[in-house]
């Protein structure tokens, strides 16, 4: 019979879940407690309006923050169960998740350290080659998502490249999605991304970077050129269901690459603007299925150190009680 950890571990579960990754750290998430059921919800007021109308970024964010709540959850005893929601296309009500006791396994407590050593790291990564393995275990990893995971061949690169210095381009004509990018990159106490994650002006320019420079240094320990490896997460179909689990799925690879070592940097840029999107599709995927994220992966250099973590909006500022009359 399901039930609800105790007040003390069901914060102490949400507060790591707030550490999930979102789009700009915009943390656009909402949790309520009915009687022992948890809901997600998605926060409106935290859309990005010009960079993301349809609200796919908002959604996949709300779907990083669940995923990390269920393996919070696990890591601290308790095994969830989702019902993911959204119908017609609405993305207000997002999943419902019960609770059930359950006994951690060693994997259960790796991945709950992840939570806390994940970052996002926009440095260049260093000419270590990453394993096929590694990148198979990640595209396996994904499967349980209903997401696909499509390794990019060298060869395919330079569309990767260009779709994104394209939707670079684009979006830099629109003043007002340039103004909402710097009001989510120029320092709130508890949201956006700071200037010290940001590159500074003397990084390489090949970094792909849509922001606004920063205080980020990005020095080159490494004689080789850089080893990154490109992947395209993709969806059967595209909806609120499926930037749902796609945000799920981006998680649980990004927690898998802390847990080795690697850095992960997500790139929704190109899947933001219309004639991109429809470039990954066609040149990628061969139109079989729906792009949702761009991710590069890499071993970072030796002498980076590790970044500081973001800012986060206070757990009691995300979380409601109601009871099921109220609804």
């Amino acid at each position: 019979m399901s039930r609800l950890p105790n007040d003390a571990t069901l914060r102490a579960i949400l507060e790591l879940a707030r550490r999930a990754p979102s789009v700009h750290n915009t943390q656009p998430w909402a949790w309520v407690v009915r009687d022992t059921m948890l809901l997600l919800r998605s926060d409106p007021h935290r859309k990005l309006v010009h960079a993301d109308p349809n609200e796919r970024d908002l959604v996949m964010s709300c779907g990083a923050a669940l995923h990390e709540l269920v393996v919070a959850a696990a890591g601290m005893g308790w095994e969830c169960t989702v019902h993911r929601i959204p119908e017609g296309g609405r993305t207000d009500l997002l999943a419902v998740v019960t609770f059930a006791p359950r006994e951690p396994e060693v994997a259960d407590l790796g991945m709950l350290a992840a939570i806390e050593q994940r970052f996002t790291d926009r440095r260049q990564v260093s000419s270590w080659p990453v394993p096929r393995q590694r990148l198979d275990h990640l595209s396996h990893l994904v499967l349980d998502y209903g997401v696909v995971a499509t390794v990019i061949p060298d060869h395919l690169r330079p569309i990767v490249v260009a779709a994104l210095e394209t939707s670079r381009a684009h979006q830099a004509t629109d003043e007002a999605y340039l103004a909402e990018l710097y009001s989510w990159t120029r320092g709130g106490r508890d949201e956006g991304i700071p200037e010290s994650s940001l590159l500074d002006a003397d990084s390489d320019p090949a970094s792909y970077t849509r922001f606004p420079r920063g205080t980020l240094a990005d020095g080159d320990d490494d004689a080789g050129s850089p080893a990154e490896e490109w992947l395209v997460l993709a969806t059967a179909s595209d909806d609120p269901v499926s930037w749902l689990r796609a945000g799920e799925a981006l998680d649980a690879m990004w927690l898998s690459c802390t847990t080795s070592g690697l850095a992960l940097v997500p790139y929704t840029q190109p899947i933001e603007v219309g004639s991109t999107r429809r470039t990954l599709q066609h040149e990628l995927l061969g139109d079989n299925s729906c792009p949702q994220v761009l991710v590069r992966i890499g071993w970072p250099q030796r002498y980076h150190a590790p970044m500081p973590p973001t800012p986060r909006r206070a757990l009691d500022d995300m979380l409601q009680h109601e009871s099921a009359a109220s609804s």
